[in-house]
């Protein structure tokens, strides 16, 4: 026992030797991030013993039922030099949303005082492909980031103008009824007539039409105090727009049958029978040319470092804005905290908490650092509602891997 405790820290020591080595001179690898998140339902509404969907109408009508979900791949290549660094990279990055006002769920927990009444629907989202340079310049105290990138739209879903639900009640029925058009916007056509096929052999001709755009993000970073860097990273300035010139449009109209009082159609929702009351006709799709100019979302963060210990305990307080993101015109609010714990180089944990693009993460990170191989992986829960999002009403997951000597 004590001989295997013994290998143990010795091998301890030599990680740690190994990786408090200068940072890896040649680097390549990836990283990967998915999650998905909404403000109602958690976990447990979904697996339980009762093998239904549990509802709480009660808790419902105090606020929009949102649904998100958001996705990222990056590729990289990366030289540091002597107070330097030049990176190549290219990647994915998607977010796309859905909402329900809050006035249908009231109604489904109040009823209704009057026989009309009307709820709102909406959803957007867009995915990116992208390809940049990155470089990074130490000048005395102050390290400058310069990372201009070309992008393409492969999917834009703008915010719809207005989508509504239309509830109808009687003594003793209900019925809501609704329609929906979806303008999808891509580089290339998606189908003809009434056919989904996308022509990659196109693409080229799309990127001559304009579809490609360009942005540039830039950082700096100044070490205020011996304990206290501050920096200011601003990420996706549009440079040059990006040209969409094929839609598609989705036209559909689905509803609820009318439910006899005996058979109420809230009895229905909680038993999750839903597919019995459902009507939804076949949506028609359409293809047409188009026109919409698209740009990334523009984030602008400022941050902090804060360190304790040498490295051991490093805080990182940051506030920031999104503009020009899925959620339409309005602008999204930003900020959060980091807590990390540095054993040496060799490994990292972190705990952090965040407000970002309308949703709350709480996220717990690990870093295993063996210098020619690092290994990072996170595990977070989100929601749209801050108390929701310690319920797993949402779960999100992140792997990276960095190679090189």
């Amino acid at each position: 026992m004590q001989k295997s405790i013994g290998v143990l820290w010795l091998a301890l020591g030599l990680g740690c030797l190994w990786a408090e080595k200068p940072r890896r001179y040649v680097e390549l690898g990836f990283n990967l991030e998915t999650g998905f998140a909404n403000n109602y339902l958690t976990y447990t509404d979904f697996f339980n013993d009762d093998r239904i969907i549990h509802i709480d109408l009660n808790s419902m009508g105090r606020y929009d039922f949102n649904l998100a979900g958001d996705v990222s791949a990056k590729t990289f290549l990366t030289i540091n030099g002597e107070g330097f660094s030049v990176g190549l990279f290219t990647g994915l990055a998607g977010l796309f949303y859905g909402s329900l006002s809050e006035e249908l769920f009231r109604l489904l927990n109040e009823g209704n005082t009057s026989p009309y009444s009307q709820a709102d629907l909406a959803l957007g989202g867009s995915l990116f492909a992208e390809a940049g340079i990155q470089i990074q310049k130490q000048i005395g105290k102050l390290r400058f980031m310069i990372s201009p990138a070309v992008f393409l739209p492969l999917v834009v879903i703008p915010k719809p103008k207005t989508m509504s639900l239309i509830v109808k009640t009687g003594e003793e029925t209900m019925s809501v009824t609704g329609d929906f058009t979806v303008d999808i916007y891509s580089p290339v056509a998606l189908g003809t007539g009434e056919t989904f096929s996308v022509d990659t052999g196109k693409l080229s001709k799309a990127l001559d039409s304009g579809a490609l755009g360009f942005d540039v993000s830039l950082g700096a970073e100044y070490p205020l105090f011996s304990i206290l860097d501050a920096g200011l990273l601003v990420r996706q300035i549009p440079i040059g727009l990006s040209r969409l010139t094929y839609r598609t449009q989705i036209q559909a109209a689905f509803g609820f049958n009318t439910i006899a009082s005996e058979q109420s159609l809230l009895d229905m929702l909680k038993e999750g029978r839903i597919e019995d009351m459902l009507m939804l006709e076949d949506p028609d799709v359409s293809f047409s040319r188009g026109l919409i100019y698209v740009v990334r979302p523009l984030r602008v963060d400022l941050y902090g470092r804060i360190r304790f210990l040498g490295h051991f305990l490093v805080l990182r307080p940051y506030v920031g804005l999104s503009l020009f993101t899925p959620y339409g015109d309005v602008p999204c609010f930003n900020g959060g905290l980091e807590g990390q714990i540095n054993l040496w180089r060799l490994l990292s944990m972190s705990v952090s908490s965040e407000y970002t693009d309308l949703l709350w993460k709480h996220r717990i990170g690990f870093i295993l650092n063996l210098r020619v191989l690092q290994l990072d992986l996170g595990v977070s829960t989100q929601s749209q509602e801050f108390t929701r999002s310690f319920q797993l009403s949402g779960l999100g997951a992140s792997l990276g891997l960095h190679i090189g000597f």
